[in-house]
């Protein structure tokens, strides 16, 4: 199942560092298991360098548990929905991937990852997808790191359709997800 899919078009910082992403694991943002089942596709659609916001990634860290996210205390603030780690090795060797036009890297929902500020005057553009085996299972956030998320997608979706409650998490990552081979079983 493709569960996310997104074209990445990172803005020029306009000098309040809010164009980066805190360093994160994607799986706080899914509802579903197991993580063994679920890897995302990153491809550039242009050289991406640390100039204009690559990937930086912990090596590892992807054996590792969901740690819980919230949003950065960072001057300047951050965008809607870019939840950070809150605890994590600081001394954890960092990796900026620069990348090229066509070059993909694929990755685990757990690795530890972020991209820097865009300081150029362009867009950069990067498409992702996160797959997960349609025989994977949806599970009750409620009382989880993930709660707060979970709060946080269903109040833009209750105010872009006007539902009023009528959402949960489950129900918005069902919507999103399309079968892209096989037999949709669970998700």
């Amino acid at each position: 199942m493709a569960m996310h899919t997104m074209l990445i078009n990172k803005p020029p910082d306009p000098g309040k560092k809010t164009s980066r992403h805190p360093l994160h694991q994607d799986l706080h943002y899914f509802p579903f298991r197991p993580s063994n089942s679920i890897v995302c596709a990153w491809t550039a659609m242009e050289h991406i360098d640390r100039n204009n916001g690559c990937l930086v990634v912990l090596p590892g860290t992807h054996k590792g548990t969901l740690k819980p996210h919230d949003y950065p205390q960072w001057e300047g603030g951050v965008n809607i929905m870019y939840h950070g780690i809150q605890d994590y090795d600081k001394n954890n060797a960092r990796v900026h991937l620069v990348m090229e036009k066509g070059d993909t890297v694929f990755f685990h929902p757990l690795l530890i990852h972020g991209s820097g500020q865009n300081r150029t005057q362009g867009f950069r553009k990067a498409i992702s997808c996160h797959f997960a085996s349609s025989s994977c299972h949806y599970i009750d956030v409620t009382g989880t790191s993930q709660e707060n998320i979970e709060k946080e997608v269903v109040s833009i979706a209750d105010r872009f359709y006007g539902m009023k409650g009528g959402f949960s998490l489950k129900d918005i990552w069902r919507f999103r997800a399309r079968l892209v081979r096989g037999q949709r079983i669970n998700l």
